[in-house]
């Protein structure tokens, strides 16, 4: 009897516990990818790009031309950021977003354009 009542109260126990998960409430997100291999998306690195630009073309590996550009590429995909960290985002948002930040990091990671700078001796 002791033994039938104890795994009564375990079946009740995990019942218990299983409840609160059960009945969480959907807000309408798709929370699958956020945090799984989208840190370089979010909208904390992409808004610091506008810091890398600025840096790059302070220490003359891009012109201040070529720094205005890439604010404005940078601005177009910002609120992409956003879709893509809280799971909005579509596929084709996600690879738009990839491929801006792609082709900032190359802009301002590059070799200057004047190896020691210019006027160095």
């Amino acid at each position: 009897m002791s033994k039938l009542l104890l795994s009564l109260a375990a079946v009740a126990a995990l019942g218990a516990a299983a409840a609160p998960a059960a009945a969480q409430p959907w807000d309408g997100y798709d929370h699958r990818y956020e945090g799984r291999g989208y840190g370089r998306l979010d909208t904390g690195y992409v808004d610091s790009l506008e810091w890398k630009i600025n840096s790059a073309a302070r220490d003359g590996r891009i012109s201040w031309g070529e720094a205005r550009e890439l604010k404005g590429e940078l601005r177009e995909v910002q609120p992409l950021a956003w879709r893509v960290q809280t799971g909005q985002a579509r596929g084709w948002e996600v690879e738009r977003l990839e491929r801006a930040v792609n082709h900032i990091e190359y802009a301002v990671n590059r070799a200057p354009r004047y190896a020691y700078g210019p006027g160095w001796r």
